[in-house]
């Protein structure tokens, strides 16, 4: 009997000395994750005379005033803040963001301007913006797809013998979680 539950004893030793050996399993992925890509945002420039500059509309940063001196625009405001290209939006089977609804100071400008992510690959980003006026016009700017590249572009098929409005794009570093919806009218 002794022999016996000193084999009993034994035998349970053994269990809890056996590490439980199993498959590593990795986490699961969240279907609705976001793709780590980065986040492209718009602004548009409109040339106005200093005198009718709105005090509560947002900024024209240094680097956008540079280039708009550089080639020969030296009246301008912003018509909207900084617009992050979501694509939460769709029309005819196209993705897109609402950029601006077209009115400055209360005045309609033509019609609004919507702007897509048209193309991403081998490090380099392509944004389209459409609207402008009641003649459909549009523009794409080409870059770097880095976060801290920006450039701006002049919406040529607008030009008239004074101006053309222009669009300044920046590139920002993948969004940590999806942005709420914003009022981009300003």
């Amino acid at each position: 009997m002794t022999r016996l539950f000193l084999a009993s004893i034994a035998v349970l030793s053994a269990f809890a000395v056996v590490p439980y050996v199993g498959e590593a399993q990795n986490p699961p992925q969240k279907k609705d994750a976001l793709p780590k890509s980065n986040q492209v945002y718009v602004k548009i420039i409109w040339p106005t005379e200093p005198a009718n500059r709105d005090k509560d509309r947002p900024v024209v940063e240094s680097w956008i005033a540079e280039q708009l001196k550089k080639r020969g625009q030296s009246n301008f405001t912003a018509a909207t803040a900084w617009v992050p290209l979501t694509e939460n939006e769709e029309y005819m089977g196209k993705r897109f963001t609402s950029v601006w609804d077209a009115t400055l100071d209360g005045k309609g400008c033509g019609c609004p301007v919507s702007g897509q992510i048209v193309e991403r690959a081998d490090g380099r980003i392509k944004v389209l913006l459409d609207g402008w006026s009641p003649a459909y016009r549009s523009v794409t700017v080409s870059l770097a797809d880095e976060p801290g590249i920006r450039e701006i572009a002049a919406v040529e098929k607008l030009k008239s013998e004074q101006w053309p409005p222009y669009v300044a794009v920046l590139i920002g570093p993948p969004p940590e979680k999806p942005a709420d919806p914003t009022d981009h009218k300003k």
